[in-house]
């Protein structure tokens, strides 16, 4: 890639570096500017990056040559600040979810096809080699029917990871468990099982009662395709386990484990395991991530920008596993079966 790209990276917090690291891989891209309203943290990062550092965001967004801007803030503010990024005529890569709510989602998507810019969400584990094939696999027909898709995440925090922090709370992080830790493996889910019919669900803050939201959740699902399936999503699991994806069709069974494969057991196909690389374990430490995901995805907004194109994980792609995750916290709520 020659065409050089000027980025801004909004959020100086732990996802934020993972960002910053992932652009500073990948030639042609350029770190210009970084945002946060704590004034040392983004001297900090300013400095370590070679970036201009900015407290003011409408600042930020004037920085010369800014041309993506990634917004690695807490998710009740993505589309706040996604918005305000598109109508400065900046393109938008939004960390997940795209925002805590379908209201703010569809405000942010709305707003960047106004301003005739760009909108990826990231969902890195898309760009794994395993997620791929599997999803190959799906689309070939390699399986036959689908009948059962489940997704398990359970993962564990400790304490100090929702002590004083935004993290839990309805308003900022739009949930927990579910949204926060698990919302990558629902995205795969749903990418590969197709949509979501109907779905119900139970939660509860079993090991942090104190949160305002759920450390627990399990659900049913059903696919619009007649499938079956079931999610688990947890940070109340210690020590913390690899997140597990399973898709069973008429012809055999395939099985995600963290990143890598661990069966492909499909009727005439010879049994294949391995061969995945394990780049997104966050299980006990969410620090505990490579830049490898964001690398690929990033580079893949990039070239969306040069060639004129929608990036692989636009805003619209992007909203479909907030909403299979909003109809759980509404069933969760209501106790109700809730149809998608």
């Amino acid at each position: 890639m020659t065409t050089e790209i000027g980025f801004g990276v909004a959020g100086c917090g732990m996802i934020g570096k993972v960002q910053a690291e992932a652009i500073a891989s990948i030639p042609g891209a350029r770190l210009l500017a970084v945002y946060a309203r704590d004034e040392r943290r983004v001297a900090e990062f300013a400095a370590k990056f070679g970036a201009a550092g900015y407290t003011d965001y409408d600042r930020f967004l004037g920085h010369p040559g800014l041309r993506i801007v990634n917004v690695c803030t807490p998710s009740g503010l993505h589309a706040e600040q996604g918005i305000a990024a598109a109508r400065a005529g900046k393109h938008v890569l939004v960390e997940k979810p795209i925002d805590a709510t379908l209201e703010k989602a569809d405000a942010l998507i709305e707003a960047c096809d106004r301003g005739g810019v760009k909108l990826g969400v990231i969902f890195q584990s898309r760009f794994l080699p395993s997620a791929q094939r599997i999803k190959r696999a799906i689309d070939e027909g390699r399986l036959g029917r689908l009948m059962i898709g489940d997704a398990y995440v359970k993962w564990y925090r400790a304490p100090e990871y929702y002590a004083g922090s935004w993290h839990g709370t309805t308003a900022m992080d739009g949930g927990g468990a579910l949204i926060n830790q698990a919302i990558h493996t629902v995205d795969l889910l749903r990418w590969m099982m197709g949509p979501v019919e109907a779905a119900f669900a139970m939660k509860a803050a079993l090991r942090y009662p104190q949160i305002e939201s759920e450390d627990t959740l399990v659900a049913s699902l059903r696919f619009r395709n007649g499938a079956l399936g079931v999610i688990e999503a947890a940070t109340s699991a210690k020590p913390g386990f690899k997140r597990r994806l399973e898709i069973s069709g008429e012809r055999g069974t395939i099985i995600l484990d963290g990143d890598a494969i661990s069966c492909w057991a499909i009727d005439g196909e010879a049994a294949e395991a391995g061969g995945g690389e394990q780049i997104t374990d966050g299980s006990a430490d969410p620090a505990a991530i490579s830049n490898e995901g964001h690398r690929r995805q990033i580079e893949d907004m990039m070239r969306a920008v040069i060639e004129d194109r929608a990036p692989m994980i636009d805003g619209r792609e992007g909203r479909k596993s907030l909403e299979v995750v909003i109809a759980l916290y509404e069933s969760a709520v209501s106790g109700r079966l809730i149809k998608v």
